[in-house]
Formats: C-alpha cells, structure tokens, sequence
C-alpha cells in the first residue's frame, strides 16, 4: 500500500510539473524599458553626483562603494535596456534616445561596455579605499558618459524653474 502511494504521488508530481514551465516567459515591454532606463538613468546621475559631492566634501573612497558598485552593476545592463523599437518617435513615450543607438549599434555597444570598464574599476578603487584613484576616476566615468550622450542622446535644453 504504501509503495503504491509513493508511485502514484510520483506520478502526480510528475504531471503536475509537466505542465509548469521550468522558466518565466514573460517579457519587458517597450515601453517597460523606456521607463526602466530612463529611471535607472536619473538615479544613476544622482548617485555620481551624490559621490562627487562627496569627496567634494573630504570622505574617503570606501564611503563611496555602495553606490560606486550600484553604478557599475547598472552599467554592465545599460546596452540591454535599448531594445529595437524604443528610439525616438518610435513609441508613445517621449525619449531621448536617437536613432543612432541602433543605426549603429557596435559604436554603442562599445561606448557601453567602455562606461561599464570605467565604472568596474571605480568600484575597485573605493574598495581598495584608493581615495585620490576613486577622485580621479570620477572624472573617467564623467567622460564616458558625456561622450556617449553627445552622440547617442537627444539634447535637451535646460529650462531653470521647469
């Protein structure tokens, strides 16, 4: 009897998970990724802020490693969260993203892979408590970003009280 209920609670198990799929296939939609990369984005630009700030103000490089690890994880997904599709006027949500992102996707691939080096070994130095490399190479992440903006993001004019 008791031999015959392991066989059938088997069984049952088996076709139960049968009809379980082994791996979530939902997916993130267009519009999904805009919002997601243009919020990590924002919160990307007020962490490198808040750590220029800072050293601005006198701390040492291992304060600053949380955010600096936060930063290059964010980094390492950046080229991921610009599916086809969600480039300016392609969608209904207003974004900044030219279409050179995609007309020529190895340069962008690469400006990201550049900000995710850039970013891994601002990490490494605020654990490394190297507080004049953490400094200098806030300027090199600075430069990563200001150099693929300027060519893969729309300009925006800065309106003082909007």
């Amino acid at each position: 009897m008791r031999k015959r209920l392991i066989v059938i609670s088997g069984a049952l198990f088996v076709l139960a998970s049968a009809g379980v799929s082994q791996e979530d296939t939902r997916s993130v939609s267009g519009l999904d990724a805009i919002a997601a990369r243009q919020a990590t984005l924002d919160l990307s630009a007020i962490t490198f802020h808040s750590m220029e700030d800072a050293m601005k103000a006198g701390s040492d490089a291992k304060s600053q490693g949380f955010a600096a690890g936060a930063l290059a994880k964010w980094a390492k997904a950046l080229a991921r969260m610009f599916p086809a599709g969600t480039g300016k006027g392609e969608t209904s949500t207003a974004t900044q993203a030219l279409p050179t992102i995609w007309k020529d996707h190895a340069g962008f691939d690469h400006a990201a892979a550049y900000y995710a080096e850039t970013t891994a070994r601002l990490a490494a130095l605020a654990a490394a408590n190297d507080t004049a490399g953490f400094t200098k190479q806030l300027d090199v992440v600075n430069q990563a970003c200001t150099a693929c903006h300027a060519t893969y993001k729309q300009a925006v004019p800065f309106h003082h009280g909007n």
